[in-house]
């Protein structure tokens, strides 16, 4: 699972979830009413552990090797799916975050996250097949 080449993917998920959380204090202290501070950082933190378990999954699969690796794959991405569909119903039915502000950010912090998943998946898959 902690492959010494899956490291530095897990390093970057983090980068990125630091440099979303520092973008998301930036504009939610300035005008506090664009949304709440509390849970967009419980969202972008949300995300990032989504995508960590997604990550742990696809890594597992890739160096097991062989016809697992394929499988090991789309279990990665349906997964991350479930999780992010589960993330959704949280934020929005239960804690109740219909405002405009929270709507948007939600769509682009999930955008964010969705790409860097993919943009890993093919990289690395991209790598092994050279």
């Amino acid at each position: 699972m902690f492959h010494p080449r899956a490291i530095r993917y897990y390093f970057r998920l983090l980068v990125l979830t630091l440099c979303l959380i520092v973008t998301a204090i930036i504009p939610g202290t300035a005008n506090p009413s664009l949304y709440d501070l509390s849970s967009a950082i419980l969202l972008i933190a949300g995300f990032a552990l989504v995508a960590f378990i997604s990550l742990l999954i696809f890594f597992n699969g890739f160096f097991s090797g062989g016809e697992k690796s394929v499988f090991m794959t789309l279990i990665a991405l349906g997964v991350k799916m479930l999780l992010s569909f589960l993330l959704a119903l949280l934020f929005f039915m239960v804690f109740k975050n219909d405002e405009t502000g929270s709507l948007i950010l939600f769509f682009v912090i999930y955008l964010a996250i969705t790409v860097y998943v993919i943009l890993t998946f093919t990289s690395v898959l991209k790598k092994k097949s050279d």
